[in-house]
């Protein structure tokens, strides 16, 4: 595994005392983090009308929140956050929305890749959250581990550093690597939304060499952990002073789920629109930023975005008209419109209605 960033800690010198007499002012609470593990997902929904059976599902994985309430210990509680869904003819999750607040796109791209029994189309399907709160601070090696696994490079300071004081792997000067082995983990990939994931400790000694590699934590099949142990122990350091409680973490890349088939641009056609302009005139990029959350996840989606076009090529105000299977994909629609300047007549354009499909993105061959 590549190197871990060493988090640097600014600290603010207080202001002196002008005087005894004088009182100073209360000091400003500090945000505390805390990991959230959220209770295992049933595999029947309460729905409108009826009920949704999951048959394909991954499960939500810890997440670090920050919170201004100091938690003592961990206790199990209610997470104030319910999600409402629906399935559609094919068993793939459409409408999902957080009731009430903003949602974690981390955890949404999960709850997006769900299976449910094909055939059995529902509405208004609801899931609340259960989650155990517990003090960053006092998570097990294994609950940060797999908070990690799940946020990957997005991962907040303060998880990596909560991991990073399990050892002196960061203290410096660091270790530089001489032979890194990375494990061939492609044969795990593909297979389920669910994929397997593993964490893994290690200590290096004077020499370079690895020593006591131990998998923390695993998921799915044991020959995952198990590959991607026995390639961590193949790895080598430049010779200098022991470190123990190094870690890695590997996730094997998650079946796709692509974009749901999108409405017609006619449903969306109101009276006064005046556009020609098709898509491949509005000169899309190639490349389109794509919500990280749901390329993590291979989740594909789509947004129906209304616009107007001034006769010297700038786009007016962006409407989402529609998006699936999250509001995320509209947002991203939204920002890429921002950059396009498509050619227009003297009299502009009105009313153009448009698809912008995002379709499962490559993976870098270094992501393997």
């Amino acid at each position: 595994m590549r190197g871990l960033l060493l988090l640097a800690l600014a600290f603010l010198t207080p202001v002196a005392a002008q005087a005894d007499r004088i009182a100073q002012p209360p000091a400003a609470k500090a945000r505390q983090a805390q990991l959230l593990t959220i209770a295992p997902i049933p595999t029947t929904f309460a729905c409108g009308k009826g009920q949704a059976r999951l048959i394909e599902g991954a499960p939500l994985p810890p997440r670090v929140q920050q919170s201004w309430a100091p938690v003592q210990a961990a206790a199990a509680s209610p997470v104030p956050e319910r999600y409402a869904f629906g399935v559609d003819a094919d068993g793939r999750v459409v409408d999902l929305k957080r009731e009430g607040a903003w949602t974690p796109d981390s955890q949404a791209a999960v709850l997006a890749s769900w299976r449910f029994a094909p055939g059995a189309p529902a509405q208004d399907c609801k899931l609340p959250l259960v989650a155990t709160v517990t003090p960053l601070e006092a998570a097990s090696p294994a609950q940060l581990m797999q908070a990690m696994i799940a946020e990957g490079r997005a991962a907040p300071p303060e998880l990596r550093k909560a991991l990073d004081a399990l050892g002196d792997c960061t203290r410096m000067p660091r270790r530089r690597p001489q032979t890194v082995s990375y494990p061939d983990l492609r044969a795990f990939g593909d297979r389920t939304v669910d994929p397997a994931w593993a964490g893994v400790t290690y200590d290096v000694d004077a020499e370079g060499a690895v020593r006591n590699v131990a998998i923390v934590t695993r998921h799915g099949e044991p020959a995952f952990a198990d590959t991607a142990a026995a390639s961590v122990a193949e790895s080598r350091f430049q010779s200098g002073s022991p470190r123990r409680g190094c870690h890695a973490v590997f996730r094997a890349r998650p079946k796709a789920s692509p974009a749901t088939a999108h409405p017609k641009d006619s449903a969306f056609e109101r009276p006064g629109d005046a556009c020609a302009l098709n898509e491949k005139e509005l000169v899309l990029p190639e490349s389109k930023p794509y919500p990280p959350a749901y390329a993590a996840r291979r989740v594909g989606g789509w947004a129906i975005v209304r616009f107007d076009v001034a006769p010297w090529g700038q786009i007016g105000p962006v409407e989402v008209l529609a998006s699936q299977p999250t509001p995320a994909f509209g947002v991203a629609a939204v920002e890429l419109m921002q950059g396009v300047r498509p050619k227009a007549p003297a009299s502009g354009y009105r009313g153009c209605v448009m698809p912008i499909v995002y379709a499962i993105p490559a993976i870098p061959e270094d992501e393997y």
